[in-house]
């Protein structure tokens, strides 16, 4: 089920496909380090804290090269 959810996203043509599929990538890293860190350090962040983080990560990867995701989030 979930590979038919994730074929059906990146075969979306709103969006480029390769800024799609980056930007799910980086959102899921995030949500796991979050998950992480409440379970093993039992530290826990708001979640503005988070999507904070992971738009600073979003520009981070633009910078070094994945300019594709610049098209998918607001810039400051």
């Amino acid at each position: 089920m979930a590979r038919y959810w994730w074929d059906g996203i990146l075969t979306n043509n709103a969006q480029p496909r390769k800024a799609l599929a980056s930007l799910l990538h980086l959102v899921g890293w995030e949500i796991w380090k979050e998950w992480n860190a409440r379970v093993f350090r039992e530290k826990a962040v708001p979640v503005l804290v988070i999507v904070h983080a992971i738009k600073e990560e979003t520009s981070m990867w633009a910078l070094v090269g994945a300019r594709h995701l610049c098209n998918l989030m607001p810039r400051k």
